[in-house]
């Protein structure tokens, strides 16, 4: 099994950010109403769980895949790794580690690294909360620190909640994700609404 190449080939090219702006045909959804950290958290953690549950209802396993910026000390690394084992993510020993180059037009030369790995589909939960806390720095714990990005290989589907405030689900195949924005038609980004609307509603 090649994880990397499952990451980067599921959706057609690898995936980075602004996922539903760089993959027409994705979905975006509205998860934080406001108040203080720790609501805003729950409350994204609540949305973004019920339309996973849909994404990974059918599989055992989820494809996960963590990014990281570099530069990266061993204290770094190893708080990381400390707040996933918290957070009740291990990392198995099947798992693969790369590195991407991300070029600036200074000159300069920045990495991220990545960690690809499979968990039970019963970690969805708990993955979410790594992803919505990111722009919490140290008020809300866990906290890894680094992007969270779900996959399905099965329907070809790639969810990332950004932060707390939302999160993107793409796919190839936009039957893959006709029943989300059906089912959870309520959680979509009213910003994006009508691009989503002039893809879906014709379904």
């Amino acid at each position: 099994m090649n994880l990397k190449r499952e990451t980067q080939e599921i959706v057609g090219y690898p995936y980075r950010y602004a996922l539903f702006y760089n993959f027409p045909g994705g979905l975006r959804f509205e998860l934080s109403e406001g108040g203080n950290p720790l609501d805003q958290v729950l409350t994204a953690l609540r949305k973004a769980t019920a339309v996973c549950e849909d994404v990974f209802a059918n599989e055992k396993t989820i494809l996960v895949h963590l990014l990281t910026f570099l530069p990266l000390s061993k204290f770094g690394l190893r708080r990381k790794l400390r707040e996933l084992h918290v957070a009740g993510i291990t990392i198995p020993e099947v798992r693969e580690l790369w590195l991407d180059v991300e070029d600036q037009d200074d000159d300069e030369v920045f990495y991220w690294v990545n960690c690809a790995f499979e968990v039970p589909v019963s970690k969805v939960q708990n993955l979410i909360w790594c992803a919505v806390t990111t722009d919490f720095g140290t008020s809300l714990s866990p906290n890894p620190h680094c992007r969270v990005y779900l996959l399905n290989p099965s329907d070809g589907i790639v969810v990332h909640p950004y932060d707390d405030r939302g999160m993107d689900v793409i796919s190839k195949h936009k039957s893959a994700l006709a029943g989300l924005y059906e089912r959870h038609k309520h959680l979509l980004l009213s910003h994006d609404i009508e691009i989503m609307r002039r893809t879906f509603a014709d379904s």
